[in-house]
């Protein structure tokens, strides 16, 4: 199994790089907190960076033997979280199993990975939300490219219907608290 980390968001809202913002009650970043969490539960991890954030990731990571940063693939750049795990499909000639996870979930825990990871096909769902972008599924990069061909870049369609993942249901909402304000910061936790 493989972790794709995706940490190529344009973070506008954020306004600065969500994959590079420490947390004021954690040691490390939030591409560092995703890697940590996937790593025991995965043979690699792919971080899927964008242009601005890139060198500080290769470098942040060039001394860990089972990471490795990537970046969008052309023709696929820049359209969102597909284009992220387009790109770790190009990694690999032959089927690959991903297991999904976005560095705007600072306080998923392995423990719900590992759920995901145990089910095939399958992504997080909360009461009042689904989060597609925590996700465990296996795909090629044909089966990527035809579909983003299409010009549709809606991971939920991708998900659901491409990928016929089905929803596991998790009761505590307050792990998938998705960080798109610094501010967000202050009541939590």
């Amino acid at each position: 199994m493989i972790g794709v980390v995706l940490a190529g968001g344009e973070s506008r809202r954020f306004g600065q790089d969500k994959a590079l913002y420490q947390l004021p009650n954690q040691n490390v970043n939030n591409a560092q907190l995703a890697v940590d969490k996937l790593s025991p539960l995965c043979d690699c991890v792919l971080v899927s960076a964008n242009v601005q954030n890139e060198p500080a990731l290769i470098k942040q990571f060039a001394g860990s033997a089972n990471v490795q940063v990537i970046t969008d693939q052309p023709p696929f750049e820049k359209r969102g979280p597909l284009s992220g795990i387009y790109a770790a499909t190009c990694q690999f000639d032959l089927p690959v199993e991903l297991l999904i996870l976005a560095v705007d979930y600072p306080y998923v825990s392995v423990d719900v990975l590992s759920v995901l990871a145990n089910h095939v096909n399958c992504y997080a769902q909360t009461p009042d939300a689904d989060h597609y972008t925590l996700a465990h599924f296996t795909t090629t990069r044909e089966v990527l490219h035809d579909f983003l061909m299409l010009d549709d870049y809606r991971l939920r369609y991708f998900i659901t219907e491409v990928q016929q993942c089905a929803p596991i249901s998790f009761a505590n909402a307050e792990l998938f608290v998705n960080y798109n304000t610094p501010e967000a910061d202050h009541h939590a936790h």
